[in-house]
């Protein structure tokens, strides 16, 4: 027991040092006329970097297997006309998927999601940088089992659904996001300096040939600080979506953007939807989202998926052409019920145990790790 007091009484020691000075730098954001306060409630680290030799270049969508747990889908931007699975690691490339029939390029972003009891990826294959193509789709195919031994490669005979704005109008797209609860897609424009809008379509099997068009559903930030900023660079607003997905239960939203030119204007936004809520909903909602504190800015940095409510990855175009795959984590479960104290003596009262991990709560009821981090 004398070690466990020893490094109790470090971490109150700690404690009472701790200073918001702690947390990273990170520009703040101001968004719908307010400044988003940083959410700290995750943890970042590097689990991984993509093999890029063995596997794909410019990777702009992921998404985490429902049919095989344990890997992660990765769609390249442009130079790789197919799809691979990995594990977090990302060294080793466990399946290629090939399609079997020429569709259209440019895609943008990845999701996953369950229809009718069957488990569908989704790829958003509608980037138009210079607003000039105007043939827009989204490719989608049921998931298929991975089996790195027997079928390392896979041909998929995809489907389509073409569509077009409801204003007539050509837009560049980066994002992509299936909700669960609504079995809709979302697609999310990606606008420079300026702001960013949300359109939905309900997804069917039955679409066919027949181009659909999509419903308008909200502007992104509208209110957003799109002004530059003191050394004249742009800009502080939210801008530039670049990837998005919404979590397996459709209770939390993640959509993150990049800024080439200025790296601290960067952020990744997390939405906590509401019983009831429809996404749209959510998304309208002016003072809801926050942006993550331990989110370090990735080179291009387009691919994000959920896993579960604790945990989701990153992953980007690196600079050295082997992009580093992060892993992000609540710091405590949401779901954490087995709870214990131990009250043998007055300081252990503040001992916590999480999932037999040790942690502190300080006299104001924030939660610490026994080395003094801050986690609630």
């Amino acid at each position: 027991m004398g070690n466990i007091k020893s490094q109790i009484i470090l971490a109150c020691l700690l404690i009472v040092s701790m200073t918001a000075g702690a947390v990273k730098k990170q520009q703040p954001l101001v968004y719908y006329g307010d400044t988003l306060e940083w959410n700290k409630d995750w943890q970042r680290s590097q689990c991984g970097t993509l093999d890029i030799e063995a596997n794909i270049i410019e990777v702009s969508g992921i998404a985490c297997s429902r049919v095989t747990p344990g890997y992660i889908w990765m769609q390249s931007d442009e130079t790789a006309k197919y799809i691979i699975a990995t594990d977090e690691e990302g060294a080793n490339r466990a399946c290629k998927l090939k399609m079997s029939k020429t569709i259209r390029w440019d895609w943008e972003d990845m999701s996953g999601g369950v229809y009718e009891g069957k488990n569908y990826l989704f790829i958003g294959a509608f980037g138009d940088n210079e607003e000039t193509d105007g043939s827009y789709s989204i490719v989608w195919f049921e998931e298929p089992a991975i089996d790195p031994i027997n079928t390392p490669e896979i041909t998929i005979t995809p489907n389509q659904i073409k569509y077009v704005y409801p204003d007539g109008k050509k837009h560049n797209a980066e994002a992509l996001m299936y909700d669960n609860r609504e079995q809709i897609l979302y697609v999310i424009t990606k606008v420079y300096y300026n702001v960013c809008q949300v359109f939905s379509l309900p997804f069917r099997l039955d679409y066919g040939d027949e181009t659909q068009t999509l419903t308008y559903e909200c502007d992104l930030g509208l209110r957003s600080d799109l002004g530059e900023s003191s050394n004249n660079r742009p800009w502080k607003g939210f801008h530039l979506v670049t990837g998005a997905d919404i979590s397996p239960d459709g209770k939390y939203i993640l959509i993150k953007n990049h800024n080439n030119i200025q790296a601290p204007w960067t952020w990744t936004l997390l939405f906590k939807r509401e019983d009831g809520e429809s996404v749209a909903e959510t998304l309208r909602r002016e003072k809801h989202p926050a942006p993550l504190a331990c989110y370090v800015y990735e080179w291009q940095g387009e691919a994000i998926c959920w896993l579960d409510n604790n945990t989701f990855y990153t992953t980007s175009d690196a600079d050295d052409g082997n992009p580093p795959i992060f892993k992000y984590t609540r710091k405590v479960p949401e779901d954490v019920e087995n709870v214990q104290t131990d009250s043998q003596e007055t300081i252990e009262k503040h001992i916590v145990l999480i999932n037999d991990a040790m942690y502190i709560r300080s006299f104001d009821g924030h939660l610490y790790t026994v080395d003094g981090r801050r986690v609630q």
